[in-house]
């Protein structure tokens, strides 16, 4: 009971507080851009919806084991210490961590630094699937953080840049990635799919449940085997592990 009222207290507290906005003056315009109160929703958020999340109530061992799982399955995006203080924020064992704002880090990964700094406004399907050259990609980042300039660090700017290019340019011109595009990013936003690493067993396992999934529910065939090996191999190659 106790684990369910905390529950319940900090569901409720987060749909209250979330609606809180900033806003920046940038060339006689207001940006807007939603401020995290918790970390549970800058993170957990970026893979699943809020609802989804809280949907089963759990207890504090399952709480602990579910975010230990996402944390294997995202270890750039949540470190040892962010698990620590999502499943203490969803138990509600350490109160005083509930009221604090996630600050700005500094990301090393420039896959997790675009995620970070760039879908907090902008969904990353929107933004990789532009056709735009490096200098109009350019103007863009930089239009963002003279918009927003709380939200970038001025270091961050090259590697997103850089990711973004190569990213959007793959996008654009392999064959692999137009499949992806068509069959995978239809259902699912590339921020989620751009934060696991995974082996390529993992990959074939993960591709392979997708197109189970389909024909159990719309009983057809999403991809062709060659379009299985395809995305793969993408996959493989931009977020494989060893």
């Amino acid at each position: 009971m106790k684990t369910l009222f905390s529950f319940c207290a900090i569901l409720t507290a987060s749909i209250l507080l979330s609606q809180g906005f900033c806003f920046f003056e940038a060339s006689g315009k207001n940006y807007r851009y939603k401020e995290w109160t918790f970390l549970y929703e800058e993170k957990c958020s970026k893979c699943h919806t809020l609802e989804r999340v809280f949907k089963d109530v759990k207890t504090e061992d399952e709480w602990k084991a579910c975010v230990t799982e996402m944390m294997r399955k995202s270890p750039l995006w949540i470190t040892p210490e962010d698990a620590s203080q999502i499943a203490d924020e969803i138990i509600g064992i350490k109160e005083e961590l509930v009221v604090e704002k996630s600050q700005k880090r500094k990301y090393d990964n420039a896959t997790v630094l675009f995620i970070d700094r760039c879908t907090r406004c902008h969904s990353a399907n929107m933004i990789l699937t532009k056709n735009k050259t490096r200098e109009e990609w350019r103007d863009t980042v930089w239009r963002m953080r003279d918009k927003a300039p709380d939200t970038f660090f001025r270091g961050d700017i090259s590697a997103i840049l850089d990711f973004i290019v190569e990213r959007s340019e793959l996008m654009k011109d392999d064959i692999s990635a137009d499949i992806m595009v068509n069959k995978c990013l239809i259902c699912h936003e590339s921020g989620r799919i751009l934060l696991e690493q995974k082996t390529r067993k993992e990959w074939e396992e993960c591709v392979r449940d997708m197109r189970d999934i389909v024909r159990d529910k719309l009983k057809k065939d999403w991809y062709t085997h060659d379009e299985f090996k395809l995305i793969v191999n993408l996959l493989v190659k931009t977020q494989g592990v060893e």
